[in-house]
């Protein structure tokens, strides 16, 4: 992706001081409406995220802005600029890298690596959908993804031993989210594609990402649930922490461990957005940019995956 030599300049400029921000702006990307039973409910040109991907947010100490599909990479720079940290939910798209979903995570990708090249701190989190276009994004646009039966699927994680230490989630986590996460489903998985080990290496994603965690879905076969970036702060759940607390149209965990131990993902996604200073000028452009503005859509009467969702006219 090429990017502006003017607005690498602007993004040169952006505070580089260690500090704690206690006001963070997490930008959440939309994505294109997929499910026909939502014809009647949907905008006329829409996109959506799912609340529950906010609330996880808002839980944290977070305020969300919502960012826009198919847009320019001078769009998705000021993003970058303004917010301080984005968030890769899960859902369901094509695997584009030039529409949609697909098309803002790998422009958004592209320009977080060259910020932190120079030593700008900005996080992303992608949760399933998310974990799967962080990794296309890396090893541009190539699918690198076998079938598989994860649907429906609460999991305990397994550690890979050898990245205990070196985990930027596992290494400071609390003992006992620790141990309930290793030994108990709580762990939310609804996907059909899943990155094997043998394609993680042969496809050269081992040269960018370490993998950290593995589980194996309903056929036994072994896949990569957690991954995380060796030199940026870029985290991949292939699990949606989030459904733990938000979502009961499926049959996710919801008991306190449940709950209690998912927290910590999003806790500790929050917390690496307030090591930057990236802001918005003006007060009153935020204002108007937040997720406030937009109001929420209740389909769990229509018995799909999530309760609410804020559906964007673009």
């Amino acid at each position: 992706m090429y990017i502006p030599i003017f607005l690498i300049l602007i993004l040169s400029f952006v505070t580089k001081q260690t500090i704690c921000n206690e006001r963070p702006v997490i930008g959440i990307l939309t994505q294109e409406v997929y499910w026909s039973s939502f014809n009647n409910l949907k905008p006329s040109n829409y996109s959506y995220i799912a609340a529950s991907y906010v609330k996880a947010i808002e839980a944290s100490g977070g305020r969300v802005v919502p960012v826009f599909t198919n847009r320019t990479t001078e769009y998705y720079i000021n993003i970058v600029r303004k917010v301080n940290g984005i968030l890769i939910p899960g859902g369901g798209s094509a695997f584009n890298i030039s529409f949609g979903i697909s098309q803002s995570t790998n422009e958004i990708f592209h320009i977080a690596k060259h910020i932190n090249n120079i030593n700008d701190h900005f996080p992303i989190l992608g949760i399933c959908l998310g974990f799967e276009l962080l990794l296309m994004a890396s090893i541009n646009g190539k699918f690198p993804f076998s079938k598989c039966s994860a649907q429906n699927l609460n999991l305990p994680l397994t550690l890979v031993p050898e990245m205990e230490e070196k985990s930027v989630l596992f290494s400071n986590m609390p003992k006992d989210i620790r141990n309930i996460l290793l030994t108990k489903p709580v762990t939310a998985n609804h996907h059909i594609k899943c990155m094997e080990k043998k394609n993680f290496t042969s496809m050269n994603l081992d040269k960018f990402w370490n993998s950290i965690s593995l589980n194996k879905d309903k056929n036994n076969m072994t896949f990569i649930s957690t991954i995380e970036a060796k030199n940026y702060p870029f985290v991949g759940l292939q699990f949606h922490p989030e459904k733990n607390a938000y979502e009961w149209e499926k049959n996710d965990p919801h008991s306190w461990s449940a709950i209690y131990s998912a927290r910590y993902f999003y806790d500790w996604f929050v917390n690496e957005c307030r090591q930057n200073n990236h802001r918005y000028m003006k007060n009153s452009t935020l204002e108007k940019e937040l997720i406030y503005n937009y109001p929420t859509t209740y389909v769990g009467k229509l018995h799909y995956t999530f309760e609410e969702v804020y559906f964007f006219s673009e």
